[in-house]
């Protein structure tokens, strides 16, 4: 618990930049294991140790302080807030010290900067990976060039020139696979895009009614039944309203059903207007219209009701230069504690037979 306490701390919980610091404490600790690795060799006579502790304390000192500075936050105003490109640069520069330091074991530190390359290049741009391609050979070439003129006992130049070749030859090979890399996570990232954008189809086709735009009669009877649950674990109210267009047969016959459509559409954007965040409308069929009205009580279901019947009533429709009246009947009922969701739209439906038989644009509560 101790231990997961420090690392929240110190890597905090937000997701994104946890994993930027956990990459960040990588470089370090792959840097700390490199200046340990040179220090045993110093110890066992490979590296002399000239210059050694001075680059150990730039080394170390340099991620870690590029870290801390990281983790305060002290560079969020940054494009690169989380200074990658610095700590990668940075490490590319002391591998190729290393390797000037390293005596007889120089090439070793080669490994160290194909680690380096392989955790900081991964998913970089074309150009900027291209530009950090350069500056490694640039370094590493001075660094080769530097023990050769200084020690070439130790640097021969022959083999230097052998491990630039090699080293060039290295570097543009895992540029090239970078950039196959890179490619084929666009390519994933775009067939995901496209996965995702086909599901969210899919899901309004199952879900939403294709004229209105509501929900259908399928989503609005899977809200109900979660309605249904909710209301028999927490004992709270809820409502149903069914609304139905007056004498919608004859706007058809008059006008044609591009009207009727019209219509449709006039009263599904009234009502999904009208309800709060936490109601929902659904075209149930036809000229029928399905709302649920959460936490309310059958009081409060009507004067709803009532609202949207007036609103309805002064809204006309507009089509092809004519205007169509049309006003709405309405039955509403509350649910009944262990009753089914069958039943509670089976007493909204006869409250709506009610309001229209009683002369209908009325709303009528069972």
């Amino acid at each position: 618990m101790a231990s997961s306490n420090f690392l929240d701390w110190l890597l905090t919980r937000e997701p994104e930049r946890r994993l930027r610091l956990v990459n960040a404490g990588l470089a370090l600790i792959m840097m700390t294991l490199a200046v340990l690795v040179l220090h045993i060799w110093c110890w066992l006579g490979v590296v002399d140790g000239v210059g050694l502790w001075p680059w150990t304390i730039a080394s170390i000192g340099g991620l870690a302080a590029m870290f801390l500075a990281s983790r305060s936050g002290w560079t969020r105003h940054l494009a690169d807030p989380y200074l990658a490109m610095p700590q990668l640069l940075y490490a590319i520069a002391s591998g190729a010290v290393a390797y000037r330091i390293a005596g007889t074991g120089h090439g070793a530190s080669l490994l160290l900067v194909a680690l380096v390359l392989m955790f900081g290049t991964f998913g970089l741009p074309r150009r900027r990976a291209g530009w950090v391609a350069a500056y490694t050979v640039t370094v590493f070439g001075i660094a080769m060039y530097s023990g050769a003129v200084g020690q070439p006992s130790i640097f021969d130049p022959r083999a230097q020139v052998g491990y630039f070749v090699a080293f060039v030859v290295f570097v543009c090979g895992f540029v090239a696979a970078n950039e196959r890399i890179a490619t084929i996570r666009r390519r994933v990232h775009i067939q995901k895009s496209a996965l995702a954008d086909a599901l969210q189809r899919i899901h309004a086709l199952a879900t939403r009614d294709e004229l209105t735009g509501l929900l259908n009669r399928r989503a609005m009877v899977e809200l109900l039944e979660a309605e249904h649950q909710r209301a028999e674990e927490m004992d709270v109210p809820w409502c149903i309203a069914i609304l139905d267009v007056d004498h919608f047969k004859r706007i058809n016959d008059r006008f044609g059903h591009a009207a009727g459509d019209e219509a449709l559409r006039t009263v599904s954007g009234v009502c999904a207007g009208m309800v709060r965040g936490c109601d929902s409308v659904a075209r149930w069929g036809g000229e029928e219209f399905v709302v649920l009205l959460r936490e309310v009580d059958a009081q409060s279901a009507q004067a709803a009701a009532e609202w949207m019947r007036a609103t309805l009533e002064r809204t006309p429709v507009r089509f092809d230069g004519t205007i169509v009246d049309l006003t709405v009947s309405i039955g509403v009922t509350a649910y009944i504690r262990d009753e089914d969701v069958a039943s509670t739209l089976a007493r909204a439906d006869r409250a709506l037979y009610r309001a229209k038989s009683a002369g209908r644009n009325r709303v009528h509560v069972g």
